[in-house]
């Protein structure tokens, strides 16, 4: 019903006749109105009064249209079917209001059929859109549900006749009479009807050919004969088309046989400010038509003439008051016939059509053409009415607000931009919106997107249905669902995510999206419709489901195709949520096979390019080659194919300031030389390497190997490498612990995408294709510096070939080298960078830059003005000279770029760092004339904590070492003498301490014997030995060193288009000088490498002292010949061999003293088995040492040893593997289940709680959490255990609806202990307010509890509120106690006041203490 409270606008005046006493208490229904009589007549009830009295009838004053406040419940009301799909309808009904259709709503007959067609027998069923067409007009009975979760409310509208035609009696059914019923059964001349009516049964007579109706199927029926009896009435009748309802007007016609969706006559009577009130059926019902239902949406209430007849369709009658409300416009259309006009329209127009605007379109220049019911009307596409409702323009204002400003810029012909939110089909207008961040939305509706589309959407909540997340497109509502969410990234709401469209489902009204990097990938072809599937395309598709025989995988627009296995030439692994590229096989309509796409280059083959585009991303580039057929073209050539391929930015170089460069020095149409990668993806920088080096297969991989891989994904804990592997394509895991030497302390490791990195592998798994590796600087390095000395060799030699291709190009910048000395005229100071700017006298398109930390405290010149300078570095990247003014600087820096002979070699030469770069450092030396110096930042790829370059400061003097013999190539000294002595090969293992001891006894026990020869002797026994081993080892090094450092010059490639030996272009070159000797099996010989382990921990001064003597232990290569003792020698032996034996049993016997080697651990874990602690020591040891196999075989020796009567220590050891899997391993969930098993499974979930928040592993805490509460619900410690869990993971919201979850599930008993334990974790947690409500109400309920009144003091005292905590006291002495328990609360009020309070409080609570012990002797002594 309409309310009759005032708000803006309001159509109608209140008539001063209606202002009575019986009038002001009128029960409004339906619209605002009055009560006008013919005769007065006392009635006591106002019902009454309304119904029985004829003479009198409420009356209208506004013609408003249907809203949710006026439908009453369980009223017919008449709709338009808009939208239609197999089970549900959406019928549009009057006030711009919606209802759902659903299958059981249909007919009883409809709903026997679909539940055959559920069972299997479909022979009769056909789905809703069969049923109902768009625009069909039918009527139902509405009602209104409550939506789960919100306060809003949604309409069912049953059509059922057995709802619809309740209250209707079959006596009074006449001829005539209009009606919808359902097809119940189809017999051979016609139709038996479902009616609703109790006792009326009706026929359609119908020949069998033309039979059109289903069972089920709703229609409109006009009773043609009909035949009464006591019990039951039979009719004829006839189908009516929804355009023919027509009802012959009547003067006795009972108003509730005038169904909605029939056709009257409506008399005009009177123009209302919002509509027309006129009267039906001669005049016997009032009847009113709101503006918004008029003929034609643009016609006005004055094209009404007062007292014409005019053809009107019911569209609801009022239950009480009988009001009839009608529509004028008898055309509705609906779905494509939106905004084409009738015949008789085009007619009286002589205007072209005009194409009626589409939803979610933007409107430039709508005119307003008044403020009317419900909001601003417009002219839409000058022929077109819509409406700006009044609820929309209130939404853009918060609090107060001049309702009479707000319309004030809706002046009539003015001009707004709107776009359309949707089309009233029973209105027959548009309802807009003129809200800036609506208009200016660019992805509104679903056609603003087509798959294929990126889009940045926002996250907006988690859909644990899917495991994925729901997200935001504009005003579109998107799915990521899990196997299309890329991997090892974290989500949180309202993250912004880009994405590509893959489908879009107009059905649900949503798109599905994916973030997957070969999605996002640039030039993506994405197959989105069955027809564009063409036989031997690519198209990139995600595995979603993975079986024995086949694969089944799923591209855009839920098109999908059939890997089979049989198919495949190798045997290849797939995964669920796997997305990578497939080629067409064949296609028949819409069965799609598949199969992989062969690589046009395989990995590590050299090929020429041309470069075609310069893009942000890198360098597109073409390679023309030989096509497969050798037939000629057109002019007699042979046929050539393209390939498009990408050289990614950071495959340009391995030098992150050099990217730039290479841009500049390949620009379009340029030739190169590129290295294959994967598929499209080719590199510059990997050029020399796969010249020199045979591309490894995955039958040629060994253990112990070194392979070049590349950083695919890096997070803070694991990184994921891509092996130069052929026939290997999954990515291989290393723990980012596993990186790092702890070199540097708390230096970052980061890792970029494409980053190279050297792997060594550990194990080779044959039967799952799977390699374990370890990318440790330790395990992939000999430790050799002139390794690195050539790295910034090569990396020299790669800034001289951009100088040569800019010289080429004539760049100004291309003049000038390293060393020169020029002149140069001061511009000014960069604001941001308070960098010095310069240009070179002379070439003014030369820049040049005095770095802010070199220029130091100085004043800086006028501008203008010239100085003498010296170029320390060229930034080819940037197109600048980094310089100094120094006078020391130009004097001491030369521009030869050679090493003289008197410094090679050389340590301890104090140089000056001047600049710090990306990947070297510039120093200068101290003394002398010399060239500049160039350090590596890094050692080596691997050096992913920068130790070579960790000692420099930019500014500050540090001692260096060259490590050149050519090249002013050095590294700090600290460095170089950590090294200098290590030369290993990277295959070997480094020796245990406790076998080092055992091999270092003997040279202990030679020199013993030694000391007691005279020094001549010595001197002649000693120097012969480490001359011999030199000359030994001479030629063995030379050799070593000429397969080490020699490079073999790679093949000259051309750049031709044929095609040889099944190979386009060059590949797998012979194996370079440098490459590694590998024995018959293909292992390298281990050889022992002394003293590395531990290497960052030695003292360099220490290193210095020892180094000399490492030659001398060393030396003896064959064991001397055995000398016969003396007696007093065997003597002094034997006590030195006792003291030797009492220092390691008093060692071993020490209880503090540090373990260092296995066998000590071994030791402690023999001596106490059944102590966990023990165990944990010794895992500790070993994952120290990066030995994680060891360590999870000794935490299973740990469990079979420990005793089973010791649960807690067992569980310790369960904790740690489980700690141990999550951080180095892949297999914890199936550890879990193995501990859940062994253990008491509530103990194990608790201690995967503690793990899991340690490892910041969010997600699977809090499904973990789910199944704890759904295992162990029943178990009091749960609850405060999960709520804890909540306020970690952020969700404090939902903790109190934990707590209600508890307290009905626990016992009454353990309630108290629950509240008490959440308002521990609300006050931990900073809620101070809910604590405090927690605790009082429970000290409230429980007053006797002594131990509650404490905790909630000694909260509100933790917390500063002490007046709180006082109150709190004061309450407690108030109770009727028992002495002991009264003495607790005092002791409690007296520490509080002498804490936090004044001798007069103190005293005061003396006093009350007092007071209460003789109150208290006095009661007992009566």
């Amino acid at each position: 019903m309409v309310p009759n409270e005032k708000s803006f606008p309001r159509g109608g005046t209140i008539h001063t006749d209606a202002k009575t006493a019986a009038g002001s208490s009128n029960i409004v229904f339906g619209a605002s109105q009055k009560k006008t009589k013919k005769a007065p007549k006392q009635k006591d009830n106002l019902l009454e009064e309304l119904i029985e009295d004829g003479t009198e009838q409420l009356e209208a004053f506004s013609a408003e249209t249907l809203n949710m406040d006026t439908l009453q419940e369980d009223m017919l009301v008449m709709g338009v079917v808009k939208e239609a799909s197999p089970t549900a309808l959406q019928v549009a009904l009057p006030g711009r209001m919606f209802a759902r259709t659903l299958v059981a709503d249909i007919s009883e007959a409809y709903t026997r059929v679909a539940k055959a067609a559920m069972s299997g027998d479909t022979s009769e069923y056909h789905d809703l859109t069969e049923l109902f067409p768009l625009g069909r007009i039918v009527y139902g009975k509405a009602i209104k549900t409550e939506q789960l979760g919100s306060n809003r409310t949604s309409l069912l509208l049953s059509l059922k006749p057995a709802d619809v035609h309740a209250g209707l009696q079959h006596k009074t059914i006449k001829k005539g009479f209009i009606f919808s019923g359902a097809i119940e059964e189809i017999q051979e001349h016609g139709y038996v009807i479902e009616t609703g009516i109790q006792g009326l049964q009706a026929f359609v007579s119908c020949e069998e050919s033309k039979q059109t109706l289903h069972v089920g199927q709703v229609t409109f029926l006009k009773v043609q004969h009909i035949q009464h009896d006591t019990h039951k009435s039979t009719c004829t009748c006839v189908q009516v088309d929804q355009d023919h309802l027509k009802i012959k007007s009547q003067n006795e016609t009972n108003l509730d046989y005038i169904l909605p969706g029939s056709i009257v006559r409506f008399k005009v009577g009177k123009h209302l400010k919002d509509g027309l009130k006129g009267s039906i059926m001669n005049e016997s019902f009032a009847a009113y038509i709101n503006e918004h239902h008029l003929a034609r949406p643009l016609d006005t209430l004055d094209a009404y003439e007062l007292n014409q007849d005019y053809n009107a369709r019911v569209l609801y009658v009022m239950p009480l008051t009988k009001l009839v409300y009608l529509t004028l416009n008898l055309a509705i259309k609906a779905g494509e016939d939106v905004g084409k006009e009738s015949e008789d329209q085009v007619e009286e127009d002589d205007n072209e059509q005009v194409e009626p605007p589409k939803i979610g379109s933007v409107v430039e220049k709508a005119k307003v053409l008044r403020l009317g019911s419900g909001g601003v009307v417009l002219l839409l596409n000058k022929k077109v009415k819509g409406i700006i409702s009044f609820g929309s323009i209130r939404a853009n204002f918060k609090g107060n607000y001049d309702k009479d400003e707000v319309l004030s810029k809706y002046g009539r012909k003015t001009k707004h931009s709107v776009r359309i939110l949707g089309y009233d089909v029973i209105a027959s207008m548009y309802y807009c919106s003129d809200d800036p961040n609506v208009v200016n939305e660019k992805i509104f509706s679903l056609d603003d997107i087509k798959p294929g589309d990126l889009v940045t959407a926002k996250i907006f909540k988690r859909d644990e249905k899917i495991k994925g997340w729901a997200v935001r497109i504009g005003k579109l509502n998107g799915i990521l669902e899990q196997f299309y969410l890329a991997p090892n990234v974290r989500y949180e709401v309202g993250q912004p995510v880009r994405c590509r469209v893959l489908e879009v489902n107009s059905d649900r009204r949503i798109c599905y999206l994916s973030n997957r990097s070969e999605y996002l990938a640039k030039g993506l072809k994405l197959l989105t419709d069955y027809s564009n599937a063409q036989v031997g395309n690519v198209y990139t598709g995600t595995v979603v489901r993975c079986e024995d025989n086949y694969v089944l995988v799923k591209f855009g627009n839920s098109v999908k195709g059939v890997l089979h296995r049989q198919n495949l030439k190798h045997q290849s692994s797939f995964f669920e949520g796997q997305t990578t590229k497939f080629r067409i096989q064949s296609r028949s309509k819409e069965l799609i096979a598949l199969t992989l796409p062969e690589d046009k280059f395989q990995l590590g083959e050299i090929c020429p390019v041309e470069v075609t585009n310069a893009l942000d991303a890198g360098l597109e580039i073409k390679i023309t080659f030989a096509a497969d057929d050798l037939e000629d073209d057109e002019d007699g050539h042979p046929k050539v194919e393209e390939f498009v391929g990408l050289i990614p930015l950071r495959l340009l170089s391995d030098h992150m300031e050099l990217l730039q460069a290479h841009m500049r020095v390949h620009p379009v149409g340029s030739l190169t030389e590129a290295a294959c990668i994967m598929q499209n993806i080719f590199s510059l920088r990997d050029v020399p390497y796969f010249s020199g080096e045979l591309t490894k297969v995955w039958q040629s991989v060994q253990v112990g190997d070194i392979i070049r891989s590349y950083v695919k994904h890096a997070t803070e804990q694991v990184v994921e490498l891509m092996v130069c592997v052929r026939d290997y394509n999954k990515p291989v895991k290393v723990h980012v612990k596993m990186l790092r030497l702890n070199a540097v302390k708390s230096a970052p490791v980061e890792l970029v995408p494409e980053q190279l990195l050297l792997v060594k592998v550990l194990s080779k798994e044959v039967e799952t294709k799977t390699l374990t590796v370890s990318a440790k600087l330790t395990d992939v390095w000999s430790g050799d510096l002139s390794d690195t000395a050539k790295l910034v060799e090569g990396y020299l030699d790669e800034v001289a070939q951009i100088k040569t291709r800019l010289q080429e190009t004539s760049a100004p910048i291309a003049k000038y080298s390293v060393g020169d000395k020029i002149s140069v005229v001061f511009k000014g100071i960069n604001p941001e960078s308070h960098d010095w700017v310069y240009t070179v006298d002379g070439c003014p398109k030369a820049s040049a830059l005095l770095l802010s930390s070199l220029a130091g405290s100085a004043t800086a010149p006028p501008p203008g003005t010239k100085q003498q300078v010296v170029v320390l570095w060229i930034d080819y990247s940037s197109d600048v000279l980094l310089i100094s003014n120094k006078k020391v600087d130009i004097d001491h820096i030369s521009g030869s770029g050679d090493l003289s002979k008197n410094m090679v070699g050389k340590a301890g030469m104090k140089a000056k760092v001047l600049l710090k770069l990306e990947s070297v450092v510039v120093c200068s030396l101290k003394k002398g004339t010399n060239p500049l110096v160039i350090c590596p930042m890094r050692l080596h790829p691997n050096d992913v904590e920068n130790s070579g370059s960790a000692d420099f400061r930019q500014g500050h003097f540090c001692n260096i070492a060259f490590i050149h013999d050519k090249l002013p190539i050095a590294v700090p000294e600290t460095v170089w003498r950590i090294w200098r002595g290590v030369k290993r090969s990277a295959a070997e293992e480094p020796a245990v301490k406790a076998k080092k001891a055992k091999v270092e006894e003997a040279p202990a026990k030679k020199k013993a014997k030694i000391e007691e020869a005279s020094p001549k002797k010595k001197a002649k026994n000693e120097d012969p030995t480490p001359k011999k081993k030199a000359k030994i080892e001479e030629p063995t090094t030379k050799r070593k060193a000429e397969l080490t450092n020699g490079q073999k010059k790679p093949q000259p490639l051309t750049n031709g288009v044929v095609k040889q030996n099944g190979q386009l272009f060059y590949e797998d070159k012979a194996p370079a000088k440098n490459r590694r000797i590998e024995t018959a099996n293909g292992t390298a010989p281990k050889s022992k490498m002394p003293g590395v382990a531990s290497f960052w921990e030695t003292d360099p001064d220490q290193s210095k002292d020892n180094s000399s003597d490492e030659d001398e232990e060393q030396a003896p290569v064959e064991p001397a010949k055995k000398k016969r003792l003396s007696a007093k020698e065997k003597a002094k032996a034997e006590v030195k061999e006792e003291q030797r034996l009492r220092e390691i049993e008093e060692r071993n016997a020490d209880p503090n003293a540090r373990l260092e080697t296995i066998d000590q651990y071994e030791r402690l874990v023999i001596s106490q088995p059944n102590n966990s602690m023990s165990w944990l020591k010794y895992i500790a040891f070993l994952l120290s040492n990066t030995e994680i196999e060891k360590a999870r075989d000794l935490a299973k020796r740990a469990i079979s040893t420990i005793s089973f009567r010791e649960t807690q220590e067992l569980r310790n050891v369960w904790s740690a593997r489980l700690n141990m899997e999550l951080a180095y391993g892949s297999n914890f969930e199936e550890l879990l289940k193995e501990a859940l098993n062994c253990n008491d499974p509530l103990e194990i979930y608790i201690s995967v709680v503690d793990i899991l928040k340690k490892n910041e592993q969010r997600e699977r805490l809090a499904s973990l959490l789910t199944t704890i509460l759904n295992k162990f619900k029943s178990q009091p410690r749960v609850w405060p255990l999960v709520a804890e869990s909540y306020f970690w993971l952020g969700k404090s919201d939902q903790v109190h609806s934990l707590l209600q979850r508890a307290l009905k599930v626990l016992p009454n008993l353990e309630h108290v202990n629950c509240i008490v334990a959440f308002a521990k974790l609300y006050a931990r947690n900073d809620a101070q307010d809910m604590a405090q409500t927690l605790l009082d109400d429970v000290v409230t309920s429980y007053p006797k509890r002594i131990d509650i009144w404490s905790v909630y003091v000694d909260m509100l005292i933790k917390g500063g509120n002490v007046d709180s905590a006082r109150n709190v006291l004061e309450r407690a002495v108030l109770q009727k106690l028992k002495p002991n328990k009264m003495q607790v609360i005092y002791k409690k009020y007296l520490q509080l006041e002498e804490n936090h309070g004044t001798e007069a409080t103190v005293s005061k609570v003396k006093q009350q203490a007092e007071q209460w012990v003789r109150n208290y002797a006095k009661a007992a002594v009566k």
